[in-house]
């Protein structure tokens, strides 16, 4: 009898040690050292980024495009794969800049995949014609998830210092068309400072400008993909970016991004990075240090 207990008590032992194991690696994998990540996700013409805090919050910005006719999106295709990666099960924040179809595309289908707590996006929704709202709308109230309408001055304190900041849009911008009504955000952690713009185009930059809205940041997501009506030189110059993000598709329809705002970006010594052609981008801060990783070995350019 006493054997049989040593035994079933050396194999619970094994058991508890195993499945501390497991957990162990999927929480490093979400913590990464005590790091803040930061990737900007390869949906395409689109954009959807991932924010993950030091205590394991997460926040997505975008949720990238609609594919093949309607039938699918990138929030099932990319994104709800790449948070399961990420050992994530639940969304702190979803933040949907904008109505246009390539940033809420797969918004829907990551409210169905995810347990969502707030929506915030930039007052637009409720007058915006696209079939697209009425399934995030729909979601979202199964979930139970709360809905806020995102304007300038709004701070959300994540944790270790880490603070995401609204800088647009206002309630003037409201009459804009929905590019320039934006949500634009400041996140900073220690050293580091990131800068979200969505498709804020020459109208936006010079009302952030005007405002005299705090734009210097370490990354710029370039706004509208690196279009030509987007990242003029005033805004580039108060910017002055050490990393820039272009989020678009493989040879698109735009000629997105612009080269000219590339040479611009690069004239201020920049690096330039592409979903299109490194895939994923992910940058980590402990606060003190910055780096960068690419799912693709394709060179800045």
């Amino acid at each position: 009898m006493v054997r049989i207990r040593h035994r079933i008590g050396f194999i619970w032992l094994i058991v508890t040690l195993i499945l501390l194991v497991f957990m162990g690696r999927q929480m490093f994998s979400r913590r990464d050292a005590r790091e803040l990540r930061v990737t900007f996700l390869d949906v395409g013409q689109g954009d959807s980024c991932v924010i993950e805090s030091l205590s394991g919050k997460v926040i997505v910005i975008d949720a990238g495009n609609i594919i093949d006719e309607g039938s699918d999106d990138q929030g099932r295709r990319v994104v709800a794969p790449y948070l399961r990666s990420r050992g994530i099960n639940a969304i702190d924040i979803l933040i949907l800049t904008h109505p246009d179809t390539d940033h809420i595309g797969g918004a829907a289908s990551l409210i169905h995949e995810f347990p969502v707590g707030l929506l915030l996006e930039n007052g637009q929704f409720g007058k915006t014609e696209s079939a697209l709202i009425a399934p995030i709308f729909r979601e979202t109230k199964r979930r139970n998830a709360a809905i806020r309408v995102a304007r300038r001055g709004q701070k959300i304190i994540l944790d270790d210092g880490a603070i995401l900041t609204v800088l647009a849009p206002t309630d003037a911008m409201m009459t804009s068309k929905e590019n320039e009504a934006s949500i634009v955000l400041r996140l900073d952690y220690g050293r580091h400072s990131f800068l979200f713009t969505g498709d804020a185009g020459e109208p936006e930059e010079t009302e952030l400008l005007t405002a005299r809205q705090n734009l210097a940041c370490d990354v710029l997501k370039v706004g509208h993909h690196g279009s030509r009506f987007s990242t003029i030189p005033a805004f580039a110059n108060a910017v002055k970016p050490r990393h820039a993000v272009f989020s678009c598709g493989k040879r698109n329809n735009y000629g997105h991004p612009n080269p000219d705002v590339m040479n611009r970006l690069k004239s201020m010594n920049a690096t330039i990075y592409r979903t299109d052609t490194q895939g994923a981008i992910t940058f980590h801060s402990d606060g003190v240090t910055l780096r960068a990783e690419t799912a693709l070995s394709s060179p800045n350019r």
